[in-house]
């Protein structure tokens, strides 16, 4: 019940934003596991992350994606989160660095009997004015899981 909370309090942060800035296609490709031979690291799939108002310092976001999970299924995910970007340049082209956590919906077959289960995760991006790469952390939940580093990679495709 607390992970409902904080996924609705997050979703009412992002949309008291009104002015809205950048959508981004985005590829998950890979992950790697601490432990687990079996695992599938190889975790294709694609997304949407939208930022909300891109030149301050705190940006709310929303993200959605479906990819091949650790488990060879397919997972789907919906989220609200909020990250902290820092400049390394003052112009846009300049390279950022982005620290936020996320707050998740998702499904996964196998798993929870196909019904939602929720979370919050930290995540790193590095990018610029055209794209980037995300690095999110996922700890290790439950006995039976492995604690795990996940990569997507991401393009603006449309600047509002």
């Amino acid at each position: 019940m607390n992970a409902m909370r904080l996924l609705a309090a997050q979703a009412g942060l992002a949309t008291s934003v009104v002015a809205a800035d950048e959508l981004q296609f985005v590829i998950s490709g890979k992950s790697f596991h601490r432990g687990g031979d079996n695992l599938n690291e190889d975790n294709y799939g694609i997304g949407l992350q939208y930022d909300f108002v891109r030149d301050r310092e705190w940006i709310p976001v929303l993200a959605a994606a479906r990819f091949r999970d650790s488990n060879d299924n397919t997972s789907r995910y919906v989220g609200v989160g909020i990250k902290r970007r820092f400049r390394t340049f003052a112009s846009d082209t300049g390279v950022n660095l982005d620290l936020g956590v996320i707050g998740l919906a998702m499904r996964r077959p196998g798993y929870n009997d196909d019904r939602a289960f929720y979370g919050a995760i930290p995540f790193v991006s590095i990018g610029n004015g055209w794209g980037g790469v995300n690095l999110t952390y996922v700890p290790r939940v439950e006995e039976d899981a492995y604690a795990f580093w996940y990569v997507q990679f991401s393009v603006k495709i449309l600047e509002i």
